[in-house]
């Protein structure tokens, strides 16, 4: 790991914990099953956040100098600066990423006693940046039939403008549709499928700094262009899985790269717990 954490002149000891409870009402936990997502506000308080958002920004920026301008590139590239597992190199940020409040309500959302980390990632949406297509994102992952969840947290404060979550309310019911990566496609197909079915499209609207929307690995969801012209949409994002996940045979390119990417040494049939994977909340043995 490398030392961001002293570059900055932060110590560990400065750095939240996030650690305490965010407890959850029955009520939440249903609207989430029944709907496939839940905003939920305040998960982390704005200086926890802020002093987070910091280092992640200062990791995210520097790797936005690898990308063409945002003229230069295809639908994808012009949605967002995507970088992942920060975890791995930076212990700021993987103290982040292990968030137990974080992955204390994953579990109780998705009704399970425990939760892996799949992985994190920045998704940074500049000024002027596109639309983040219509999209499922389970179907990226060897998961089928297994229990998984994204948390979607901005790092600042962000305007409806800024281009926050879209949802397809009910949608992950629905399951996997099949290969059908983020792109201009998806956003015709599944566009057309929720008009289809009828399915209510949510808007997050405008979230503060620490608010978060928690959605199924399987509802379709997006998210506006950043019709900003001066600020970035700076989001971190956490997905999980829920504990003794068996690993599926992979369909798609797409799977087969995150089965070698995210569960290194595992194969098909393989309990999910490679050393990416780690147990981020267990019920019954952390207090």
């Amino acid at each position: 790991m490398s030392s961001i954490v002293a570059n900055r002149s932060v110590t560990e000891a400065e750095l939240p914990e996030l650690d305490s409870e965010y407890p959850l009402t029955s009520q939440q936990i249903a609207s989430y099953q029944e709907k496939g997502y839940i905003l939920l506000r305040g998960v982390a308080s704005p200086e926890e956040t802020e002093t987070y958002r910091a280092i992640i920004t200062e990791i995210t920026n520097e790797y936005a100098k690898t990308y063409k301008p945002l003229s230069e590139r295809d639908t994808y590239g012009k949605a967002f600066i995507q970088l992942s597992n920060l975890w791995e190199e930076h212990e700021a940020v993987q103290k982040y990423v292990f968030a137990r409040r974080f992955a204390r309500i994953a579990a109780e959302l998705m009704g399970v006693d425990s939760v892996r980390l799949y992985h994190d990632q920045a998704l940074y949406k500049e000024p002027g940046g596109g639309h983040t297509p219509w999209h499922q994102d389970q179907q990226y992952w060897p998961l089928d039939g297994v229990k998984c969840v994204t948390l979607w947290m901005p790092l600042v404060n962000a305007s409806e403008d800024m281009g926050t979550m879209r949802f397809a309310a009910g949608s992950q019911q629905l399951g996997y549709l099949g290969p059908m990566n983020i792109s201009d496609d998806s956003e015709v197909q599944l566009s057309n499928m929720v008009k289809e079915h009828g399915y209510e499209i949510d808007y997050a609207g405008a979230m503060q700094a620490g608010d978060a929307t928690f959605h199924n690995g399987w509802t379709i969801h997006g998210a506006p262009g950043n019709s900003s012209l001066t600020q970035t949409r700076e989001v971190m994002t956490i997905i999980y899985l829920e504990d003794n996940a068996i690993i599926t045979e992979p369909d798609s390119g797409s799977r087969q790269n995150d089965l070698k990417r995210w569960f290194p040494g595992l194969a098909p049939g393989d309990i999910a717990t490679s050393k990416l994977n780690p147990l981020l909340y267990h019920k019954e043995k952390m207090p």
